[in-house]
């Protein structure tokens, strides 16, 4: 088992991975290879596979933010997937130990991560690891028709 970072070529290789994590969590992936490619030679997005016998069976995606209120850079884990035959194996705790190994050298001083609230084996997991959920806080969100004609007040 290797982890490395994702490059624009291994685009294909994330979308793959991205279409089984929707199909697990009930949703819907409409990003293209190009857009993955973009996003990664761009540095907007982070991606971290862990391969075995040259295959890849797990991904994580990082989207680096800054916190205004620190002053800091910090990322969001966005994803995290391991493939359901590899799923016990160690391998997402493999990737999460790795993205908070690179969390310093990138200068990220925090890392936040988005869990389903249906999702308890998910939250577990993350607790292991010091993760602690923002009680406070919710995600709001606007898009498609909403975001592109939003309400006057």
């Amino acid at each position: 088992m290797s982890i490395r970072s994702a490059t624009p070529d291994d685009a294909a290789t994330v979308l793959e991975l991205l279409h089984q994590l929707a199909a697990f969590e009930g949703g819907c992936v409409t990003a293209q290879v190009q857009d993955l490619a973009h996003a990664l030679a761009q540095g907007r997005l982070c991606a971290l596979l862990t391969e075995q016998d040259g295959k890849a069976v797990g991904l994580l995606t990082l989207l680096p933010s800054f916190s205004s209120w620190r002053g800091q850079e910090c990322a969001v884990i966005h994803d995290l997937f391991v493939v359901p035959e590899q799923r016990g194996s160690g391998l997402g705790g493999a990737l999460v130990r790795a993205a908070m190994d690179m969390a310093p050298e990138k200068g990220w001083t925090r890392l936040d991560v988005n869990v389903l609230d249906w999702n308890h084996q998910a939250q577990g997991f993350y607790r292991r690891f010091g993760l602690a959920p923002l009680t406070d806080w919710r995600i709001w969100r606007i898009e498609g028709e909403a975001l592109e004609k939003p309400r006057h007040l």
